[in-house]
């Protein structure tokens, strides 16, 4: 994921990574946010449901229902009450075909005003971040066997803010990003 996300920093101008699990975090980011203390250990901030998301940040969250979701509450009720601009790029799994069985898409779908979805990563383009600790020995992890939603949550001064540094930008990050399926 990290020449996806090289691509959010330049056209959606992230600056942070909130809800990053250890596999995925990209060191170039020189803070990132998790849910579980156990992460510190990596370097992570573990207070990100206590902290409201402002700004433009990257969320790639660790698989796991209620932490998604959380993370999508979070997201949403921060850009609700922001008067910064803000914007959130959440990257999801889409474990099926039916987006309203995810109740993280159920509550994008339930405000449509400050949740887009940008697009599709299929599953075949997933890999995990190469952990450079891992020297000598490499623990094969699973396939990815879903696809990621990308979905901006955001409030009008961010998407203006978008449109102002380049009007073309959901065009631009679509060809830096051209294993997704955008819904341009």
């Amino acid at each position: 994921m990290t020449d996806q996300v090289h691509a959010f920093q330049k056209w959606a101008l992230v600056t942070k990574e909130k809800m990053a699990s250890p596999l995925d975090h990209d060191p170039k980011f020189p803070h990132y946010w998790s849910e579980h203390p156990r992460y510190r250990v990596f370097g992570a901030n573990t207070n990100a449901f206590s902290s409201r998301l402002f700004g433009f940040s990257i969320c790639h969250l660790i698989y796991h229902e209620n932490t998604m979701l959380l993370a999508t509450k979070n997201a949403t009720y921060s850009a609700a009450v922001s008067t910064e601009k803000t914007a959130t790029s959440m990257l999801l799994p889409f474990w099926n075909k039916d987006m309203t069985t995810n109740p993280y898409a159920s509550l994008c779908c339930k405000y449509p005003h400050m949740s887009k979805f940008l697009g599709t990563i299929p599953s075949n383009q997933l890999q995990y971040a190469k952990v450079p600790f891992w020297k000598n020995i490499q623990i094969p992890l699973s396939k990815h066997s879903w696809e990621l939603k990308i979905i901006a949550i955001w409030i009008t001064k961010g998407r203006v803010c978008l449109n102002a540094h380049n009007k073309d930008w959901l065009k631009v990050l679509a060809k830096e990003v051209p294993e997704a399926n955008w819904e341009i």
